[in-house]
């Protein structure tokens, strides 16, 4: 089977459905969330009082997913989701929670056909495209798992009011939207090292955007030669796996323009970090450590991701420029090493001081590439996606870490992601980037501009990658708004799925969404 022609490839009204009842007979399960009584959001009047008894019946019910005979609904299994009690200090998150945790268990019971009610509250203004994104995150398989056509269930319902409204279906047609993009993102960040290496990255975006050639163009340079010249830091980092084709560097670029170019009032300029694999080069990593290093593309994979949104959603305002930074620093005879001494795209000479510290490196040449085109665009606004420091993830948990320059600071657009990803539930954290974030990369020998990482620093990590990044594309004087996003806590371990972070913020915070 083609891995094409899988449950994932969502469309509405082939195997997505929008209900205005909750007995329609091709469903085999009902899945319903369970809001506090203090929100005052109500059952479907059908159930509402078989709901009420049960909650008499058992207290549980409103702390844990269960399952109920119930000949009130499809299937005659109804499915409780609770989202346990909200505070003050709740986002959308607690909604997403819970839609994910009703879909695993409607799939425990064997469920192959959901149907799940979503109900609007003025608690969550976002709420319904939530809560459906969460249930639709469950259903995501693997891509190796789709070639295989295996599928989680067979087709997916979703019922709000009794009777259909555009408003509704307009929110079910942003989600299909969303997860698609998602799927994208989650695809490259799942794939082992073999499955998307640099090279089956590529053949993936291919294909995958083949059917978007009306408004994304596709430009791959996999030349070494050329990568040598153009981008020598990333060179620098792939060196070591020269020796495999698959294994060899590629920058993609993916460039989205509306139909009507005269509506554009902001380009976005996207450098996603793609480390296929991070063994930590000549610094190895050890102790276990280097398990779970196929994430270190997730970067990369987002600001694919996030271009397709664009494809499908196609926001007349934006045009989208994203650079996929592909490579895999891997260890041998070949290999960079530190006190090397690398001249950079940009001119200025950085000292390795740590292979294990490649992420920057690879998307420097990128990112200084935008800052010079960016005096070309209207209203630019450059970002750095990137798993790149396990101090963001020390820092902030599962939350993105967000770290504007002074440019886009004035304008205080960390925050506004921040409140992009309260409303769509990824978390984002305001990260703050001070003059010592700079300073701390200055070269301390003769001959050195900068040096890749200060070795001496034991704080801030995660700011100090951000400062290298703005130093070395000069960005730090430049009258260009900046925003890097550490993603290394919040992309998902490699035992569990890829969360696809940020596309759901970008989408939200850039107005993608219709």
């Amino acid at each position: 089977m083609s891995w094409k022609n899988n449950m994932t490839r969502f469309k509405l009204y082939e195997n997505v459905f929008i209900e205005t009842n909750i007995l329609p007979p091709k469903y085999d399960g009902v899945i319903i969330i369970l809001y506090p009584p203090e929100l005052n959001v109500e059952p479907p009047r059908h159930i509402k009082s078989f709901i009420n008894n049960l909650k008499e019946l058992d207290k549980h019910v409103m702390k844990t997913p269960t399952v109920w005979n119930c000949d009130y609904v499809s299937g005659g299994r109804l499915i409780l989701a609770p989202t346990g009690k909200i505070t003050r200090y709740h986002d959308a998150r607690v909604l997403y929670e819970a839609a994910k945790k009703g879909m695993k268990r409607a799939l425990d019971a064997g469920v192959r056909k959901p149907l799940m009610v979503v109900q609007q509250t003025d608690h969550f203004p976002d709420g319904q495209l939530v809560a459906i994104l969460g249930a639709l995150e469950v259903l995501y398989t693997p891509l190796h798992a789709k070639i295989a056509g295996k599928n989680k269930a067979d087709f997916i319902g979703f019922h709000a009011e009794e009777k259909l409204e555009e408003h509704f279906e307009r929110i079910v047609r942003n989600a299909i939207a969303l997860e698609l993009s998602r799927i994208v993102t989650r695809d490259i960040s799942a794939g082992d090292p073999e499955e998307m290496s640099p090279a089956k990255i590529v053949d993936y975006i291919r294909r995958e955007f083949d059917g978007d050639r009306n408004c994304i163009d596709i430009n791959v340079i996999e030349d070494e030669e050329v990568i040598a010249t153009e981008y020598p830091l990333l060179a620098a980092v792939n060196r070591a796996a020269n020796a495999v084709d698959r294994h060899k560097a590629r920058i993609v670029e993916l460039t989205y323009k509306p139909s009507n170019i005269y509506r554009i009032t902001e380009t976005l300029m996207l450098v996603g970090k793609g480390v296929s694999y991070d063994t930590g080069g000549a610094d190895i990593k050890i102790s276990g450590k280097m398990a779970g290093m196929s994430r270190d593309k997730c970067g990369a994979a987002a600001v694919a991701g996030f271009l397709k949104a664009c494809a499908i959603l196609k926001p007349p305002h934006l045009k989208v420029i994203g650079v996929l930074c592909l490579c895999r620093n891997s260890v041998g005879s070949e290999s960079y090493v530190a006190d090397e001494l690398l001249m950079s795209k940009s001119g200025k000479t950085v000292r390795v001081t740590n292979t294990d510290a490649e992420g920057r490196l690879a998307m420097a040449d990128a990112l200084f590439d935008m800052t010079e085109r960016a005096s070309r665009e209207l209203n630019p606004h450059i970002y750095t996606i990137a798993t790149l420091t396990g101090h963001a993830r020390v820092s902030y948990g599962a939350n993105s870490a967000a770290m504007d320059n002074h440019s886009a600071r004035a304008t205080s657009h960390a925050s506004k992601l921040q409140f992009s990803g309260s409303r769509i539930a990824e978390g984002v954290e305001v990260s703050v980037v001070r003059p010592e974030d700079l300073d701390n990369n200055a070269g301390v020998a003769d001959g050195d501009d900068m040096v890749q990482v200060n070795m001496k620093q034991t704080v801030r990590h995660h700011q100090l990658a951000a400062g290298f990044l703005i130093k070395i594309a000069g960005l730090d004087d430049k009258n260009v708004k900046y925003t890097h996003l550490d993603i290394a806590g919040a992309c998902g371990s490699v035992d569990m799925t890829p969360t696809a972070v940020p596309v759901l913020t970008l989408c939200h915070a850039h107005k993608v969404i219709v």
